[in-house]
C-alpha cells in the first residue's frame, strides 16, 4: 500500500516496464476528483497553412465610367482618400453635355408648341370646325414630344443633371478611392479601358486564398479560417469561406477560394499579403482524445487508462498521429470509448512507475 498526500493507491502489478497489463487500483476517494476523458471517434481533420492577399469586396466596389468624352479640368480626390456618396471627384469639360442641354431646351420647346397645337385643335374639333381625326394627329405629336422632353431630361440627369458644359465626376457610393487614373488635362473617352474611379467599402473585405491540388479534397465553404498580416503579425483575422472558384490558374496550378473578413479599424487594405489557416477535411475517422491527459515520458506517449474490472488505472503506451487545436488523433493504443485520466495524471503516473 502507498500512501501520497492522503490519498492511498494499491498496486497490483510488478516493477518491471509499464505495460497495458499492469494495473493499480485507486482509492474511492480519488477517484471522485480525477477529471476524465472519453476516446472518441471522429473525422481526422488537421490543418493546412495559406496563403493570399487582400481583395476589396467586388459587392460593395464602384468602378466609375463616365459616359462623356471630353478633357479633365480638376481633379479633387487623391487615392486613400474616404468620400461620401455624391461627392464630386473630378471635372471633365466636355461638349457632349453642351448639346444634351441644347437637346433638353429644344425638345422643351417642341412639346411647349405641340400642346398649344392639341389645344387649338381641340377646341376646333369641339366647335366643329375641326375632325376627329386632326384632333387625334395633334394629340400624337404632343404625346411624341412628351416622350421626346422626357428622353433628353433623362440624358441630362445621367449626366450631371445642370444646364452647364462640364461633367461633374461624382462617387456613387461611400468608401475609400483605391484606384485613380485621373490627372488635370487628361483626355478621357468613353472608350477607356479602365475606370477613372474606383470607389471601395472597406468595411468588410475579401481574402483571395490559394489552394494547391493537394488541399482541394480538403477545403469547404463555410470554413472558418485565421489570418494574420506581415503589419499586423499578432493579430488575428477571422473569416469564414464564402466561395472556392473550382478552375486552376493555368499557371500557378492553384485554385482560388474567397474569404469575407470583416474590417471595422480598416486593418486591411487590398493587395495585402496574408497567412491563412483553414481546417482540412479528411474522409476517415480516427480515435482521439483531448491532449490534456497525455504523458510523454522517455521518448514516448502514455495515457492512464481506466480500468473496468476493478477501480483502478492502467498505463498505455500510445501512437500519436496528428495533434490539432489542443485535441490528439491517435494512431494506436487506445479505442473508442476508454476513458482516459485528465487530471494529476503526471504525479499519479510518476508515483506508480516509482513503485515497480
Amino acid at each position: 500500500m502507498i500512501t501520497i498526500q492522503g490519498i492511498i493507491l494499491t498496486g497490483c502489478g510488478s516493477k518491471a516496464a509499464p505495460e497495458q497489463t499492469a494495473r493499480w487500483v485507486l482509492s474511492d476517494s480519488l477517484l471522485r476528483t480525477l477529471v476524465v476523458d472519453t476516446a472518441t471517434t471522429v473525422s481526422a481533420d488537421n490543418e493546412m497553412l495559406l496563403t493570399g492577399k487582400i481583395s476589396e469586396n467586388e459587392d460593395k466596389t464602384a468602378r466609375i465610367f463616365p459616359m462623356v468624352s471630353g478633357i479633365v479640368s480638376e481633379v479633387k480626390v487623391h487615392s486613400g482618400d474616404f468620400v461620401q456618396k455624391g461627392q464630386v471627384l473630378a471635372v471633365i469639360k466636355s461638349p457632349e453635355m453642351a448639346g444634351f442641354t441644347a437637346d433638353q431646351r429644344i425638345t422643351a420647346s417642341d412639346m411647349a408648341t405641340a400642346k398649344r397645337n392639341m389645344e387649338v385643335a381641340e377646341s376646333f374639333y369641339k366647335s366643329g370646325l375641326n375632325s376627329q381625326k386632326d384632333y387625334e394627329e395633334a394629340k400624337s405629336n404632343y404625346d411624341k414630344a412628351v416622350a421626346a422632353y422626357n428622353k433628353s431630361s433623362a440624358v441630362l440627369e445621367i449626366n450631371g443633371g445642370a444646364h452647364q458644359t462640364s461633367y461633374m465626376v461624382k462617387a456613387p457610393v461611400p468608401g475609400f478611392v483605391i484606384s485613380k487614373r485621373a490627372a488635370e488635362s487628361m483626355q478621357w473617352r468613353p472608350d477607356n479601358s479602365d475606370p477613372i474611379f474606383v470607389v471601395a467599402d472597406l468595411k468588410d473585405v475579401w481574402a483571395m486564398i490559394n489552394i494547391f491540388e493537394s488541399d482541394i479534397s480538403g477545403i469547404r465553404e463555410g470554413d472558418p479560417v485565421e489570418m494574420s498580416t506581415l503589419s499586423y503579425p499578432d493579430k488575428t483575422f477571422i473569416g469564414r469561406i464564402d466561395k472556392i472558384y473550382n478552375v486552376l490558374d493555368p499557371e500557378t496550378k492553384v485554385m482560388k477560394a474567397r474569404v469575407v473578413v470583416d474590417n471595422p479599424g480598416y486593418f486591411l487594405k487590398p493587395e495585402m499579403f496574408v497567412r491563412a489557416k483553414a481546417k482540412r477535411h479528411a474522409d476517415f475517422n480516427m480515435v482521439s482524445i483531448p491532449s490534456r491527459g497525455i504523458i510523454f515520458d522517455h521518448d514516448k506517449y502514455y495515457v492512464l487508462v481506466l480500468t473496468t474490472a476493478r477501480p483502478g488505472v492502467a498505463i498505455r503506451e500510445i501512437q500519436i498521429a496528428r495533434t490539432v487545436d489542443n485535441r490528439t488523433y491517435i494512431a494506436s493504443g487506445l479505442k473508442e470509448g476508454e476513458r482516459i485520466v485528465a487530471s494529476r495524471q503526471v504525479f499519479i503516473y510518476d508515483t506508480l512507475t516509482d513503485q515497480q
